[in-house]
């Protein structure tokens, strides 16, 4: 009896033990600090209007070429950077399913933020890249992938950034590269690089 005790005793703090571990490491992914990502773009939208920032914006879908030049109001930078707010993984729901690895080269400091079950979100990854020395904003890496019963898509972003002055990064491109294939259609393969220019401000 007092064996049996034991085990009952032994299997009851195997438990705890194991329920306490997973709480703690779900509590240590649900306090994960993810980048701002809508923040990011909030900003760069009142910059980018106030200072009359210029686009030009080549697109392809499947044999369709266009290419746009001109400057954006708010509205249309806000229609412009709509696609990076889905890449955001900063919600609070969201950070339990990503895990943090961290990591330096002689150029980067990288934070790449991976999801850990498929389905718990559209964005399969996501990059910060920051200058090793000073730890200014470069890049921004995500990849996207929806599933559903009427089409499959995939979708890479990649923006990188230039410095205007101290503590102060613009949006210096906005690369999209993807396909979409719906039931009973081909598969369409799209591309769209934005490139984002300083504007001429009207003399007084």
């Amino acid at each position: 009896m007092a064996r049996m005790d034991l085990r009952l005793l032994y299997t009851g703090l195997s438990l705890f033990f194991l329920l306490t571990s997973c709480g703690n490491r779900a509590e240590r992914q649900s306090d994960l600090k993810s980048f701002d990502l809508v923040g990011l773009v909030e900003s760069q939208v009142i910059f980018l209007t106030d200072n009359e920032y210029q686009l030009i914006k080549k697109s392809s879908l499947g044999p369709s070429d266009d290419l746009a030049e001109y400057v954006p109001d708010s509205a249309g930078w806000v229609r412009e950077m709509s696609i990076l707010r889905t890449a955001d993984i900063s919600k609070p729901g969201l950070r339990s399913y990503y895990a943090l690895d961290s990591y330096d080269s002689l150029d980067y400091t990288i934070e790449h933020y991976n999801l850990l079950e498929s389905g718990n979100s559209n964005t399969i990854y996501q990059k910060i890249y920051r200058d090793a020395a000073s730890d200014q904003l470069l890049k921004i890496k995500a990849l996207q992938n929806v599933s559903n019963p009427i089409y499959d898509s995939k979708r890479y972003l990649e923006i990188t950034f230039q410095e205007v002055g101290k503590d102060t990064e613009i949006i210096d491109s906005i690369v999209v590269r993807g396909y979409q294939t719906m039931i009973l259609s081909d598969t369409v393969i799209y591309e769209s690089i934005s490139k984002i220019l300083p504007g001429k401000k009207p003399s007084k």
